[in-house]
């Protein structure tokens, strides 16, 4: 993949497909292509935030240190996935270790390239806080689904994660054990509740993959979910 095809993935898919083709084409003139193997390290956390960076191909892994200095893969990113909106509006600090699961093709766009947008048009601000909006809600639903005291639901949480913040996204290549630690829960008690949404039709699954089989189940299930957390899962839904 060369830098003209990235490009084109990434105004199709994901943040900048819902943005204005004038902020879209122009936010891309300055993105420099990177390629990076399996296992290498795309950021670590406390990292310089000097660019923003959008996966063109491959997976992407997002891990976070919940403070127990043993850092926890929170998310895997598809291509159109965005990172690193938080620090690179602030110019401060990386939040999260980003590792390539697969060999990945990225675009990084230069935070210096963004501010020069910005002072030529404010809107571009916005249109990032859009994103760290977006980054918020993921952070959230990962929240709720630590903390939830029904198992089945914690799976459903990390699946609409999955599906919903990776634009609709549907098979995943994740073993059982990741979902677990995704959900936080042991991996037993993720298999149980993972056989019951087997069983309900929701999920199909194998060795080393997962597939959403009936979003729509998916969204019904997680519906009646209430309390602080509600409106971050209604709008989660509302971006698929």
């Amino acid at each position: 993949m060369n830098l003209d095809s990235a490009k084109r993935v990434l105004s199709v898919r994901g943040w900048l497909r819902r943005l204005p083709d004038g902020f879209r084409q122009e936010f891309l003139q300055g993105a420099r292509l990177r390629r990076f193997q399996s296992g290498e390290i795309v950021f670590h956390v406390a990292d310089p935030a000097t660019e923003f960076v959008g996966l063109a191909d491959g997976l992407l892994e997002d891990h976070i240190d919940p403070g127990t200095g043993t850092p926890r893969l929170s998310f895997i990113g598809h291509p159109g996935w965005w990172i690193g909106g938080v620090g690179l509006a602030d110019g401060s600090w990386r939040r999260a270790t980003v590792v390539a699961r697969t060999p990945a093709v990225v675009l990084g766009v230069p935070r210096g390239h963004v501010e020069a947008m910005a002072r030529a048009d404010g809107s571009v601000w916005k249109h990032l806080a859009g994103n760290i909006s977006a980054h918020y809600d993921r952070l959230s639903m990962l929240l709720l689904a630590s903390t939830h005291p029904d198992p089945v639901m914690r799976i459903l949480l990390t699946l609409s994660r999955l599906h919903r913040f990776n634009d609709g996204a549907v098979h995943f290549p994740v073993t059982q054990s990741e979902l677990a630690e995704m959900a936080s829960l042991s991996r037993n008690t993720a298999n149980r509740a993972l056989r019951r949404l087997v069983s309900g039709g929701v999920v199909e699954a194998g060795y080393g993959w997962l597939r959403i089989a009936d979003p729509g189940a998916l969204d019904h299930a997680l519906a009646g979910i209430s309390g602080p957390h509600a409106q971050t899962v209604r709008r989660a839904v509302e971006v698929g």
